[in-house]
């Protein structure tokens, strides 16, 4: 039987008060908790959604960086022989920067208040599709204060990721009104674009600091970003070099044609490659990870996992329920066998000792009996400092721990540290046992090599501690905290549990009368209900993760259109210089298109690499949870940039191939 008081106490530092009457609970075994312990265990379940937020937040940073150099770089070029006209008539350098330079900051600030007005709307769609999920009732009011950090940090990235083209305004002479071909735009040492470099870097480093509240992840996150950057570039590089040496000579004209443009005077591979490779990490990386926490919070009752659980199965009547069972139909999930033990001593320490110690620290959070079937433990004693050095958790000492003897794994488990204890074949043998590592680490405080007795039925057993296994609790299986190898607990008193599917509420009627009938002593639990509703619950997470997502997403879609865009004032002059040679809309179509798809094949298999990398990293250090690439999702992303890239690609020669070339000609001058 267990009893929960619940007490209200006036103002007061309760912590302190805590920490006074923990030693005084903890020596009559009561368990405590308080409103700050039961926020940090709320904290800690939405973790993931947090940090999938951070990273929205970060990656929606990044993507307008890129739309804002890439957007600019377009406006600059368009703007050359404008900047030159203007030079010719007595316009200095800097004056003529500064005229767009304030161009770019207006049109920088109109579309930071323009974001804010729709991220205010977008606020009031977010109580509708929280509703479901938050236990609480959501107010909708307009934060000020983030409002205008939302358009600071707008306005800022307009201003720096603009200021690197816009430097190049500068080196514009007047002669480029008569020598477009040949004069550029200058590519001498440029020290201000460094100083511009070095500000990007510390904003970008800043901002992650703001989100991340760590000053080692946010430096490592800008030098990943600059690191890709440079991997990238060596990417396009590379392509030129291998194209300019190893490409075939007997190829026809067109794939020849296609491939040299790649490393021709005045290209745009290294800034393509640059930028939708960039955009195409970042969508990859927000789907990635997308699909690693919608993965993490799916718990369904599908083929392979039961919904009905039998218990209380007695030696003598494991066959009958096993034939029973499939008699009806049924599958058999799982089956293992229960014993009940008690601690003896920990590394030495016996509960006599334990009890004679004084807790301090930190306040406990409550316990929980251990069973076969349990939820995840993560939370209990989390904030703790926890070591191997520590005694045990004394109140393991006055609760029975349920175990369970194997000597494989099942597929919710993963040999994190040791080796798994073998068969125990005589009475002398040393035996190893399998402690999962939350629990071995918060609440046993043991380590490989450390001694455990137990208390099986009045007889002791010495084990020693040979391995430490991760367990996932969601799955409906049969886990345990302490597993033993077989040959030790075989003749110990023990319990059997049965686990299978039924598919429908009368087959789950039928079994249990059946069930009633012939075992009536055997208890049987239907979970198809509780499953259900888990489910929704889970399914309203992921929309959440999904509908936050799309913003991100949308949003480099954007920026990989733009990024390609940056490309059409060349290509519109390689495309009339073909024409007015004679080459026919169908060869000058074929070219281009080779083109932009060779580039976002390129692009689009760099940034998903980088993609995976990127996810690999936040997945073990950020949300701590394993990583699995899938596949599909990598063609998917693959196949989309290079359409979308040989899309846009069309849709920017289709004025070339439509019109008269003498007639661009006249256009263009």
């Amino acid at each position: 039987m267990e009893y929960r008081y619940y007490y209200q106490y006036p103002k007061a530092d309760i912590r302190s008060l805590m920490a006074k009457m923990g030693p005084q609970l903890e020596k009559a075994e009561q368990r405590y908790e308080t409103v700050d312990s039961r926020k940090r265990q709320m904290n800690r379940g939405f973790g993931d959604l947090t940090q999938f937020l951070t990273l929205i937040s970060f990656i929606a940073l990044l993507l307008g960086c890129v739309g804002v150099g890439s957007s600019v770089n377009i406006y600059v070029r368009e703007k050359i022989m404008d900047v030159a006209v203007l030079r010719c008539l007595g316009l200095k350098a800097w004056p003529a920067f500064f005229v767009y330079l304030i161009q770019i900051v207006g049109i920088g600030l109109a579309g930071s208040v323009a974001g804010a007005v729709l991220g205010v709307a977008i606020q009031q769609v977010l109580p509708a599709v929280l509703k479901d999920i938050l236990p609480m009732q959501t107010s909708w009011h307009i934060s000020w204060p983030a409002v205008g950090e939302g358009v600071i940090v707008g306005l800022v990235i307009s201003l720096l990721f603009a200021l690197l083209p816009l430097l190049s305004i500068r080196r514009i002479s007047p002669m480029y009104t008569l020598r477009s071909s040949v004069e550029g735009t200058g590519r001498r040492w440029d020290g201000l674009r460094w100083v511009v470099y070095v500000l990007i870097f510390a904003f970008i480093t800043g901002f992650a600091y703001l989100r991340m509240r760590n000053w080692g992840k946010a430096t490592a996150f800008t030098t990943a970003l600059l690191v890709s950057f440079l991997f990238l570039a060596g990417a396009a590089k590379l392509l030129m070099f291998c194209v300019r040496r190893l490409f075939p000579a007997r190829w026809s004209y067109l794939w020849r044609q296609a491939f040299a443009n790649l490393y021709r005077p005045n290209n745009q591979t290294l800034i393509l490659v640059v930028t939708i490779g960039l955009g195409t990490t970042f969508i990859g990386t927000l789907y990635f990870v997308q699909q690693l926490l919608i993965d993490r919070v799916t718990v369904t009752a599908s083929r392979g996992q039961g919904n009905m659980i039998l218990f209380d199965i007695q030696r003598s009547q494991v066959a009958g329920v096993d034939s029973l069972v499939r008699s009806a139909g049924l599958p058999v999930v799982g089956s293992v066998a229960v014993v009940t033990v008690h601690y003896q001593s920990v590394k030495g320490i016996t509960a006599e000792m334990a009890a004679a110690d004084t807790v301090t620290g930190d306040e406990r959070g409550p316990g929980r009996r251990e069973g076969a079937f349990r939820g995840d433990r993560r939370g209990e004693n989390e904030d703790s400092a926890a070591g191997r050095n520590e005694p045990p958790e004394r109140r393991i000492f006055g609760r029975e721990e349920r175990v369970t003897y194997r000597d494989s794994l099942i597929p919710t488990e993963k040999l994190v540290a040791g080796k798994l204890g073998a068969p125990v074949r005589n009475s002398g043998e040393t035996i190893f046992v399998s402690i999962e590592e939350d629990y071995a680490r918060r609440i046993l405080h043991v380590g490989i090599g450390d001694t455990i007795v137990f208390d099986v039925q009045g007889v002791p057993l010495t084990t020693v501690v040979g391995s430490l296994r991760s367990v996932d609790w969601r799955r409906m299986q049969p886990s345990f905290q302490v597993l033993f190898p077989s040959g030790v607990l075989e003749q110990a008193p023990q319990f059997h549990v049965v686990i299978t599917q039924v598919g429908s509420p009368e087959q789950s009627a039928r079994f249990q009368q059946a069930m009633v009938r012939r075992f009536p002593t055997v208890s049987v639990i239907d979970l198809r209900l509780v499953l259900s509703v888990v489910n929704d619950v889970l399914e309203k997470i992921g929309f959440v993760i999904r509908f936050m997502a799309g913003f991100s997403l949308l949003t480099g879609v954007i920026v990989l259109i733009v990024s390609v865009l940056i490309s059409k004032f060349q290509r519109i002059q390689e495309g009339v210089l073909l024409r007015t040679l004679g080459a026919s809309r169908h060869q000058v179509r074929t070219i281009q298109l080779l083109e932009y798809f060779f580039l976002g094949a390129l692009a689009a298999a760099t940034g998903i690499l980088l993609a995976l990398g990127l996810t690999f990293i936040l997945a073990k250090l950020a949300l701590e949870s394993g990583f699995s690439v899938h596949w599909m999702a990598v063609g998917g992303i693959f196949v989309f940039v290079c359409a979308l890239t040989v899309s846009v690609g069309w849709y920017n020669s289709r004025g070339v191939l439509t019109r008269p070339p003498l007639e661009i000609l006249r256009t263009e001058s």
